[in-house]
């Protein structure tokens, strides 16, 4: 008995240090296509992305002149990055209920193509972040291109997005769709005045300043007019 209680106690003092031990950080998604190019940079680190490549909540993707690169999220949805681009993965959250889905990420500039998994019900939180506006969505494909000089421009090619200025306030827990909400001072507004509801094969402009445009229509581009928007689409149609 008196051998066996130093074992114990190793035993126990290993089981109460695991379960200190902070749980491992869970990827946000992996690399499923890389052509050039491309890394991930955390807490000082460097390193470059290949297909199968973890990617986690917190960090900065970044690609090299004619590089194109997918991720696809937890939840299915796929973010792409065109040549020269630079995003940051802030949340990725995968719960049970379309409400515990959080994606945000940030597109400091270049170019983001996301495909998003389709939500049932609930108020889905799937965002694209600029420095002068922010995209949100429920299933959908868009595109955001982030200008070096801050301006923007979001395209939606099925589904909806509404583009703002800064982050989008979100209703109350059970508040209905469209109810007016106090924002950002004593002044109620309504949906209409911070947001712009844009619409499948519709795009909207925003200003270097942060000033959305009227959304207006546009076309799919002719063959070789737009080799990103044409190589996106293959890649939509081919899952």
């Amino acid at each position: 008995m008196r051998a066996r209680a130093p074992i114990v106690a190793a035993l126990a003092g290993a089981a109460l240090l695991a379960a200190a031990a902070p749980a491992a950080p869970q990827p946000a998604g992996s690399v499923t296509f890389v052509a050039g190019e491309a890394t991930r940079s955390a807490g000082g680190k460097t390193e470059k992305l290949a297909v199968g490549s973890a990617v986690f909540p917190g960090d900065v993707l970044e690609t090299g002149r004619r590089t194109r690169l997918e991720v696809k999220l937890g939840d299915q949805s796929v973010l792409r990055l065109g040549p020269v681009s630079r995003a940051t993965v802030e949340q990725a959250a995968f719960g049970a209920s379309v409400e515990d889905r959080k994606v945000s990420a940030k597109l400091v500039v270049g170019k983001v193509w996301a495909n998003v998994a389709k939500a049932v019900g609930g108020e889905a939180r799937f965002e694209v972040r600029t420095e002068n506006a922010v995209a949100g969505v429920r299933g959908t494909t868009f595109r955001v291109d982030a200008a070096t000089d801050k301006s923007v421009v979001v395209k939606v090619y099925s589904g909806t997005v509404a583009v703002a200025a800064g982050r989008i306030p979100r209703p109350e827990h059970g508040a209905a769709q469209g109810e007016r909400r106090q924002v950002a001072g004593p002044q109620e507004v309504s949906r209409e005045e911070w947001e712009k509801i844009v619409t499948a094969m519709m795009q909207v402009r925003v200003s270097a300043t942060g000033v959305p445009a009227e959304p207006e229509a546009f076309a799919l581009a002719k063959a070789g007019g737009d080799e990103w928007e044409e190589w996106n689409r293959s890649r939509d149609e081919a899952r």
